[in-house]
């Protein structure tokens, strides 16, 4: 199983919060380890801080393009409606700016029923990380972020996720 590790120095860290921040992607806070994002609606969220309250973190890359994520949209809708309360889902939306259109995402999440909030990937960081080479790919994370489930399809069974945390935390 993967684990999330720090990528960046201190120094560059620093640097590239402030760019992340106004941008929206995937930064590591390199004194804490911890992997922060910000949604669409600008709020950010402390991924390793949800991990560690005993929440799974559910990442579903996606595109408003994909067929496939189209399909699946109303299964993960009832997924989110089920066990949001329980864990975390957060869409992903990889690609620089001049490749997606932010108002066409908001509109095709509202279409397709994702509450969950929406991270645009726009340094492809978390596409490079998951190693997403199509969608949707799901990836849930479990305690000190393993990779938990990471697949081309939704599971099957989202409750072996919910005791999975403790179990993999005692490990």
């Amino acid at each position: 199983m993967a684990t999330l590790k720090p990528v960046l120095s201190t120094g560059v860290m620093l640097r590239a919060l402030v760019i992340i921040l106004a941008t929206g992607t995937l930064v590591w806070a390199q004194a804490s380890a911890s992997l922060l994002v910000r949604d669409m609606q600008g709020r950010d969220y402390d991924v390793d801080a949800i991990l560690a309250s005993g929440r799974p973190v559910v990442l579903v890359f996606w595109q408003t393009w994909c067929p496939s994520c189209k399909k699946d949209a109303p299964e993960l809708a009832h997924a989110v409606a089920d066990y949001g309360s329980r864990m975390q889902f957060f869409g992903v939306i990889s690609g620089p700016d001049v490749d997606i259109d932010d108002a066409e995402v908001r509109r095709t999440a509202r279409e397709w029923g994702h509450r969950q909030p929406q991270i645009r990937d726009r340094d492809l960081a978390l596409a490079r990380r998951f190693e997403v080479t199509g969608t949707p790919l799901v990836v849930v994370l479990g305690p000190k972020g393993r990779v938990l489930y990471r697949g081309y399809r939704l599971p099957r069974d989202w409750k072996v996720y919910l005791d999975a945390p403790a179990a993999q935390a005692a490990s």
